[in-house]
């Protein structure tokens, strides 16, 4: 038993190490899927604008449905089908050191995608373990994602089960992956709130839109201030990024580039747990090029981390990870 521990807690340094590497000076994360206009995969990945790419959206699963996904046209949508000429698409971004992300849910329809019970969020962690993270052969084809990202915006009940189950693969396989949630900005949290305090994702992709008790609507306190908020809700060896519209087009709440520049960038990057900035959607982005214009502030600093933060996040990772073999 002592020797099967030790072995555990090799394992778990080694992984949450690798976990460590995602923290970086920071960068934008962008959601790509929805809009055949956009263009291809390969040619956002060679924008270098972006550190993420969220595929979106797997929009059907759970309580015994078919699995199906919708990316506008990109491929074959719909249960049966393949999206495997994405695979190559997939594999160049990764050769870039882009990590791409399986986006679950997306826009409110009940009659697609729910969990219910612990025993059906299983099901659903190793239908996505399999088929999207193991490097089986799989809709995609032979890939091996980044992460799973969840855009929930339906229920409350058993995500935090999904996340639980999707962890225990990456603390067992011997292969670390990516969970991330985007959230909307209100608290108490919607819909994600028990998934989020698992304290399990790596990245928070905050919907500061569609919200405008926390958005940008007439001013930037709202939202500075409901920043603030989420600063102190998620763990500071998690990741905060602020989620935006693109463009006017694509939700209420799109803050001017002057603005996002001069006021919100400098006040986010404060934040020990900042990471960059999400950008809904990619086609909204190559339309307004909102990107470019907030490129160069999005970054933290030029200067590598000092050591002490480095140590710290590192005793924070591995505090956790003893926990969750002892506890």
């Amino acid at each position: 038993m002592a020797f099967q521990r030790l072995a555990s807690i090799i394992l778990l340094l080694s992984l949450f190490t690798i976990s460590y590497s995602h923290r970086d000076n920071g960068g934008i994360a962008v959601y790509w899927g929805q809009d055949a206009r956009e263009g291809d995969l390969v040619t956002a990945c060679n924008s270098g604008k972006y550190k993420i790419v969220l595929l979106a959206f797997l929009n059907k699963f759970g309580a015994g449905r078919t699995p199906e996904w919708n990316f506008a046209g990109h491929c074959d949508n719909g249960a049966w089908k393949k999206c495997t000429e994405l695979e190559p698409e997939i594999k160049q971004c990764q050769a870039r050191g882009i990590r791409v992300l399986l986006s679950i849910g997306g826009a409110p329809d009940y009659s697609s995608y729910l969990l219910s019970s612990p025993e059906d969020a299983k099901e659903v962690a190793n239908y996505l373990y399999e088929n999207f993270l193991s490097g089986q052969y799989g809709p995609l084809g032979s890939v091996t994602l980044d992460g799973i990202d969840f855009d929930i915006e339906v229920t409350e009940d058993y995500w935090d089960d999904l996340a639980r189950e999707l962890d225990f693969f990456r603390r067992t396989t011997g292969r670390y992956f990516y969970l991330s949630a985007a959230p909307q900005c209100p608290i108490p949290v919607y819909y994600l709130g028990k998934a989020i305090a698992t304290k399990l994702f790596d990245y928070i992709f905050v919907q500061f839109y569609n919200n405008p008790s926390c958005s940008y609507v007439s001013g930037t306190n709202a939202l500075l201030n409901s920043w603030d908020k989420w600063v102190d809700l998620v763990p500071s060896n998690n990741s905060l990024f602020v989620g935006l519209p693109a463009a006017p087009s694509a939700g209420n709440g799109y803050i001017p580039a002057e603005v996002m520049n001069g006021r919100v960038l400098p006040h986010a990057k404060k934040a020990s747990n900042y990471e960059g900035v999400m950008l809904w959607d990619r086609y909204r982005d190559v339309q307004n090029g909102y990107s470019d214009k907030i490129h160069s502030n999005v970054i933290k600093s030029k200067l590598p981390a000092s050591v002490e933060s480095v140590t710290d996040a590192i005793y924070q990772s591995v505090y956790k990870a003893l926990r969750r073999v002892f506890v």
